[in-house]
Protein backbone atom coordinates (compact mmCIF):
# COMPACT_ATOMS: atom_id res chain seq x y z
CA UNK A 1 0.00 0.00 0.00
CA UNK A 2 2.52 2.29 0.84
CA UNK A 3 4.63 1.78 -2.61
CA UNK A 4 2.87 4.16 -4.58
CA UNK A 5 1.79 6.57 -2.07
CA UNK A 6 2.65 10.01 -1.28
CA UNK A 7 4.06 9.41 1.93
CA UNK A 8 5.93 6.67 0.50
CA UNK A 9 7.81 9.51 -1.89
CA UNK A 10 7.80 11.84 0.74
CA UNK A 11 10.11 9.49 2.96
CA UNK A 12 12.33 8.55 -0.05
CA UNK A 13 12.80 11.91 -0.68
CA UNK A 14 13.76 12.79 2.68
CA UNK A 15 15.83 9.51 3.33
CA UNK A 16 17.94 10.20 -0.17
CA UNK A 17 18.77 14.24 1.09
CA UNK A 18 19.53 12.58 4.85
CA UNK A 19 23.20 14.43 4.63
CA UNK A 20 22.19 17.97 3.35
CA UNK A 21 18.68 17.43 6.23
CA UNK A 22 21.46 16.46 9.30
CA UNK A 23 24.40 19.22 8.50
CA UNK A 24 21.72 21.65 10.16
CA UNK A 25 22.74 20.36 12.62
CA UNK A 26 26.81 20.52 12.82
CA UNK A 27 26.45 24.01 12.08
CA UNK A 28 24.58 26.03 14.35
CA UNK A 29 24.20 29.16 11.68
CA UNK A 30 23.01 27.58 8.77
CA UNK A 31 19.23 27.54 8.73
CA UNK A 32 16.35 26.53 6.37
CA UNK A 33 14.59 29.11 5.41
CA UNK A 34 15.62 31.30 2.63
CA UNK A 35 13.61 34.16 4.12
CA UNK A 36 16.58 36.49 4.94
CA UNK A 37 17.89 35.70 1.54
CA UNK A 38 15.07 37.08 -0.10
CA UNK A 39 14.96 40.00 1.81
CA UNK A 40 18.45 40.95 0.87
CA UNK A 41 17.07 40.25 -2.79
CA UNK A 42 13.91 42.62 -2.67
CA UNK A 43 15.15 46.09 -3.57
CA UNK A 44 17.24 44.87 -6.52
CA UNK A 45 13.72 43.09 -7.58
CA UNK A 46 12.37 46.12 -7.46
CA UNK A 47 15.26 48.13 -9.04
CA UNK A 48 14.96 45.98 -11.99
CA UNK A 49 11.78 47.56 -12.68
CA UNK A 50 12.93 51.08 -12.02
CA UNK A 51 16.01 50.75 -13.83
CA UNK A 52 13.88 51.11 -17.22
CA UNK A 53 13.78 54.79 -16.20
CA UNK A 54 17.29 55.46 -15.55
CA UNK A 55 17.99 57.15 -18.99
CA UNK A 56 21.60 54.94 -19.49
CA UNK A 57 23.27 52.23 -18.55
CA UNK A 58 25.74 54.11 -16.27
CA UNK A 59 22.51 55.10 -14.24
CA UNK A 60 22.30 51.69 -13.60
CA UNK A 61 25.26 50.80 -13.02
CA UNK A 62 25.37 53.83 -10.18
CA UNK A 63 22.27 52.45 -8.69
CA UNK A 64 23.69 49.19 -8.41
CA UNK A 65 27.02 50.26 -7.05
CA UNK A 66 24.83 51.95 -4.41
CA UNK A 67 22.52 49.20 -3.26
CA UNK A 68 25.18 47.15 -3.00
CA UNK A 69 27.38 48.88 -0.46
CA UNK A 70 23.75 49.75 1.31
CA UNK A 71 23.18 45.86 1.69
CA UNK A 72 27.09 45.29 2.73
CA UNK A 73 27.17 48.25 5.57
CA UNK A 74 23.72 46.27 6.83
CA UNK A 75 25.20 42.48 6.87
CA UNK A 76 28.04 44.59 8.76
CA UNK A 77 25.69 46.19 11.26
CA UNK A 78 26.49 49.54 9.84
CA UNK A 79 24.19 52.14 9.56
CA UNK A 80 24.24 52.60 6.01
CA UNK A 81 23.22 56.43 6.17
CA UNK A 82 26.94 56.61 8.23
CA UNK A 83 28.39 54.64 6.14
CA UNK A 84 27.75 56.17 3.17
CA UNK A 85 28.52 59.48 4.56
CA UNK A 86 31.89 58.13 5.33
CA UNK A 87 32.67 57.01 2.61
CA UNK A 88 31.47 60.19 0.24
CA UNK A 89 33.73 61.98 2.72
CA UNK A 90 36.85 60.51 2.27
CA UNK A 91 36.57 59.50 -1.32
CA UNK A 92 38.43 62.32 -2.72
CA UNK A 93 41.34 62.06 -0.54
CA UNK A 94 41.98 58.46 -1.17
CA UNK A 95 45.34 57.78 -3.70
CA UNK A 96 46.37 54.39 -3.15
CA UNK A 97 45.08 50.71 -2.69
CA UNK A 98 45.71 50.78 0.73
CA UNK A 99 43.41 54.04 1.52
CA UNK A 100 39.92 52.34 -0.83
CA UNK A 101 40.64 49.36 1.33
CA UNK A 102 40.45 51.62 4.81
CA UNK A 103 36.68 52.10 3.35
CA UNK A 104 35.23 48.64 3.31
CA UNK A 105 32.49 48.25 5.87
CA UNK A 106 34.97 45.56 7.49
CA UNK A 107 38.12 47.87 8.33
CA UNK A 108 36.47 51.53 8.62
CA UNK A 109 35.72 52.96 11.88
CA UNK A 110 32.24 55.19 11.56
CA UNK A 111 31.16 57.48 14.14
CA UNK A 112 28.08 58.63 14.30
CA UNK A 113 26.32 61.85 11.98
CA UNK A 114 26.28 64.86 14.30
CA UNK A 115 24.19 67.78 12.60
CA UNK A 116 25.38 71.19 13.53
CA UNK A 117 22.37 72.97 12.86
CA UNK A 118 23.77 75.24 10.76
CA UNK A 119 23.71 75.75 6.84
CA UNK A 120 27.32 76.26 5.41
CA UNK A 121 27.87 79.64 3.60
CA UNK A 122 27.47 80.25 -0.04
Amino acid sequence: MLESSKTRQAMNYCLNRWENLTRYLDYSFLTPSTNEAERTVRPFTLLRKNSLFYGSGKGTESSCWILTLIETSKIHNLSPEDYLRCIFERTPYCETTEDWQKLLPWNIKITPFQPQGQWLPD
